[in-house]
């Protein structure tokens, strides 16, 4: 059977040598092909990126450093390590795209942050409670997240609580949720950890502030990656 094409949003950094490169970490490209797709690479060029969507059967937002405050009208806080300006437009581009799109997309950590951006939501810059949703030293953090009913995380997961892993310090603003989203999972502290479409139309529309790519659980990280791509078949 043939691989469906999964679009995957790349990092603009330096090399040691001053070099620029395009990146992604390996585990999400991983976690697409394990399920059976076929992800594609997809520089940050703001130019290429309809055509990079026309082509694609579904998207895949990853995470990153920080979106530009700016972008929801508001300074930044001293802890903001600002995404590149070539990644930010071109990732709004995507978005936008995959907003008014029926394909399937599938968003974590950042990609969660951008979709609320995007839809003219806006984040907490730095959560109070960061420290407990951060990575320490080569590990994530794990805590507990609840789901609600209903929703598309519910039918892959069931509703209630679910262990989730966590590497992040900003999360989408509960006051400004974007227009046509809803808030489908948070953490016991009321950070938003889930948001999908209010409206999906049967599509696939999924974003987690959480790592399903990396997380330790197989079954899950198989589970929810597996539904994904078969929505992009």
């Amino acid at each position: 059977m043939k691989r469906p094409l999964i679009a995957v949003n790349g990092t603009l950094e330096r090399t040691p040598g001053g070099q620029p490169r395009v990146s992604v970490h390996d585990a999400y490209l991983n976690a697409i092909l394990e399920a059976g797709g076929l992800p594609l690479l997809v520089p940050p060029r703001a130019d290429l990126a309809a055509e990079y969507f026309k082509r694609a059967d579904g998207v895949l937002f990853t995470g990153g450093l920080d979106y530009p405050p700016k972008l929801y009208g508001e300074k930044p806080h001293e802890t903001i390590q600002e995404q590149s300006p070539e990644r930010t437009e071109a990732d709004l581009k995507l978005m936008r795209l995959a907003l008014a799109s029926p394909k399937p997309s599938l968003g974590i950590c950042a990609g969660l942050q951008l979709l609320n951006i995007a839809a003219g939501g806006a984040l907490i810059q730095h959560l109070p409670t960061a420290q407990a949703h951060t990575r320490k030293a080569d590990n994530d953090s794990a805590h507990l997240v609840e789901v609600e009913r209903g929703s598309l995380l519910a039918k892959l997961f069931g509703a209630g609580k679910l262990r989730v892993n966590s590497s992040h310090h900003q999360a989408a603003d509960p006051k400004r949720i974007g227009k046509g989203l809803k808030v489908t999972a948070r953490a016991t502290d009321g950070t938003i950890e889930g948001i999908e479409k209010i409206r999906p139309g049967g599509r696939f529309f999924l974003f987690l502030q959480w790592h399903p790519e990396r997380i330790q659980n197989d079954k899950h990280r198989k589970r929810l990656f597996a539904a994904f791509v078969k929505a992009c078949s």
